[in-house]
């Protein structure tokens, strides 16, 4: 190789790279990460994996439907959420794999069931518990040895049993 042609190639290989730069766009604040904005947010304390609406609020409500009637079955509730999962799948608003974490919290809740509980189930010296729906007599302190809580309605995925 010519002298020439090495000091060329040595620059190319130090030369700073200035094209592609992207500068991304500060988002605006969501704390609840349901993906609509806090200052448009109507519900601002969504649970995680809740499917929800351009206002933020749940469009599957777990305590009942949208018009404020409690669930007829747990069916009717989990309709709902695949229904809204098939419309955003279909209108590309969600993909198949982000849509998974959405049927399991569905399935992990107790919304559509009446007598059902999320129960938490901690263990002596370990910071994160397993959570369980059950019906409320089976939410019982004598099952374990770091102790039971019950929990308002809702999913246990992600795990919300995790020590203070």
């Amino acid at each position: 190789m010519r002298p020439w042609a090495v000091a060329a190639f040595a620059l190319a290989l130090t030369a700073p790279i200035t094209v592609g730069f992207v500068h991304a766009q500060a988002l605006p604040p969501d704390a609840d990460k349901d993906g609509v904005a806090d200052d448009v947010d109507l519900c601002p304390d969504s649970p995680p994996y809740e499917l929800v609406g351009d206002d933020g609020c749940s469009v599957c409500p777990c305590g009942g439907d949208v018009l404020g009637s409690i669930w007829a079955s747990r069916t009717d509730y989990l309709h709902c959420v695949l229904d809204e999962v098939h419309a955003r799948r279909a209108d590309g608003r969600i993909t198949r794999k982000a849509a998974r974490p959405f049927v399991k919290a569905a399935r992990n809740a107790t919304c559509g069931q009446a007598m059902k509980v999320r129960c938490c189930i901690m263990f002596e010296g370990k910071s994160e518990g397993m959570c369980r729906v059950v019906d409320e007599a089976s939410c019982d302190s004598a099952l374990s040895i770091g102790g039971i809580t019950s929990l308002a309605a809702g999913s246990c995925f992600p795990n919300p049993c995790v020590a203070e």
